[in-house]
């Protein structure tokens, strides 16, 4: 069975603002707050994004009418600069619960993005050897959902069985609400950014253009691939959104079409800090040989949920924000890769009912990497084939023929004794055809994570922000 998730229930603004100010008053005051993410479908500000320019029908890019705005990125030509609502005033309950009532996140699409998630780590994290990694489900799934905008037939087909969801329009119109939900979302920190570039002398077709602007607030750029600035203006785009926790170095081809590029951004205090004093060195089994590590450690006064199997045991640490962060531990004898390799068993690890409760105390390595990830073979393991091939259809985005020619993630996250910081960005190239190269309960819990672990961060609202396997943290002397 699984973490019970209400997706129909709409709570109020006063309510959910009364648990959260309790939990951040039990923080400030290191009283013990027991986390519980929201694990229900949530609603989604207004849509408040008016559009920047006016697209013909089959708009050829060196035509569209610019920006007010003025160029952002040396060496490119800025159309339209997206804007996200901006959050409500903290104690304006009455425009928050209309807000709240506007767009509802579907309970389809919230349980459809949490299954991506589990295959698509499953698929990127399971075919890796046994190192650190850090990978982001809910940019995939945004990146995916753009490109799916684009493409026709069975390339769309592909990309819809991938993400559970069988119309491309109303898959625009959730991430919509998605992006507009942790956007204006007072109590928390977590953005998501996207992107359009687009060579200036190709077409794009409207509804496509739309979609990008309208739905997921993509902010539209012309580049002329193929050159240092265009390859400049992108890595600074994502520097810009990820608070310069990743910069990237990127090499275009002159023969690109576009480039969708879309950004994860979260921060958050743990509800309870752990005491820098209390942190200690200590042994981690690592794969390669054993590492001295630096433990944070703390034992929480309230009885934590659990879930204990011959297999694993799941313990979570919630943030002030009411996000959560759960740390899935192998049994002795057992590796995180029969975890990855097992799709079903890692969806039960992270999202299986609670076994029991216990008075954890919890000694979680210090730990800070960053990764980057190929993403093609991946995709191609979850059923998307067509669109890297000559078969590929993109006829919804242009009529020049076009074809996926690279998939790529970076993330970087960090952890020490006050919280978290994470951040990702995946990055989808559109090439012209012509280009196409040939082919049970315990009342004490020892939660040491002395040996390679899987987590998972999840907003409040449960959404997978990133999935990792801490196979080595950071070693001290």
């Amino acid at each position: 069975m699984r973490r019970k998730r209400d997706t129909q229930i709409k709570p109020s603004v006063r309510a959910v603002r009364a648990q959260s100010e309790a939990s951040l008053h039990e923080a400030r005051s290191h009283a013990q707050a027991k986390a519980r993410p929201l694990r229900k479908a949530v609603l989604a500000a207004v849509l408040a994004l008016a559009a920047a320019v006016a697209l013909v029908a089959c708009a050829q890019a060196g035509d569209v009418p610019r920006s007010s705005e003025s160029v952002s990125y040396e060496g490119v030509t800025t159309v339209a600069l997206a804007e996200l609502p901006a959050k409500p005033a903290a104690d304006d309950y009455e425009a928050q619960d209309e807000l709240l009532g506007a767009n509802a996140l579907d309970g389809s699409f919230a349980d459809g993005l949490s299954a991506f998630s589990y295959r698509s780590a499953s698929a990127v994290l399971g075919e890796e050897p046994q190192t650190n990694g850090n990978f982001s489900p809910v940019s995939l799934y945004l990146a995916l959902a753009m490109t799916q905008m684009g493409a026709a037939s069975e390339t769309r087909d592909e990309i819809a069985a991938a993400l559970g969801s069988s119309d491309a329009a109303a898959t625009a119109e959730q991430c919509g609400n998605l992006m507009r939900l942790l956007a204006t979302d007072h109590l928390s920190d977590v953005r998501l950014a996207s992107s359009v570039w687009m060579r200036p002398d190709a077409q794009f077709k409207q509804p496509f253009v739309d979609a990008m602007r309208d739905q997921f607030y993509a902010s539209l750029f012309l580049a002329d691939f193929g050159t240092g600035a265009a390859d400049k203006a992108m890595a600074q785009w994502i520097a810009d959104n990820t608070e310069g926790t990743l910069n990237p170095a990127f090499k275009s081809q002159e023969g690109q079409l576009l480039s969708l590029i879309d950004t994860v951004y979260f921060k958050s205090e743990w509800a309870k800090a752990f005491d820098v004093e209390a942190t200690v060195p200590g042994t981690f089994a690592a794969e390669g040989g054993d590492v001295q590590a630096a433990f944070m450690v703390q034992r929480l006064d309230r009885p934590q949920e659990i879930r204990q199997t011959e297999a694993y045991t799941r313990a979570s640490l919630g943030f002030v924000d009411g996000s959560e962060m759960t740390f899935v531990l192998p049994a002795e004898g057992r590796g995180v890769q029969d975890l990855l390799a097992d799709g079903a068993l890692r969806e039960e690890a992270f999202a299986g009912e609670s076994t029991g409760e216990a008075f954890v105390t919890y000694r979680v390595p210090k730990f800070a990497f960053d990764s980057s990830y190929g993403l093609i073979p991946a995709l191609e393991r979850l059923g998307v084939v067509a669109a890297f091939g000559d078969q590929a259809d993109f006829s919804n985005l242009s009529d020049v023929p076009a074809y996926v020619s690279s998939v790529s993630q970076e993330s970087r996250i960090g952890l020490d004794e006050n919280g978290v910081e994470a951040s990702a960005y995946t990055k989808v190239d559109i090439m012209g055809m012509s280009a196409l190269p040939d082919p049970s309960v315990v009342e004490e819990l020892e939660f040491n994570l002395d040996r390679p672990f899987l987590y998972e961060i999840r907003t409040r609202q449960g959404v997978p922000l990133f999935v990792g396997l801490c196979a080595q943290p950071d070693a001290v002397a």
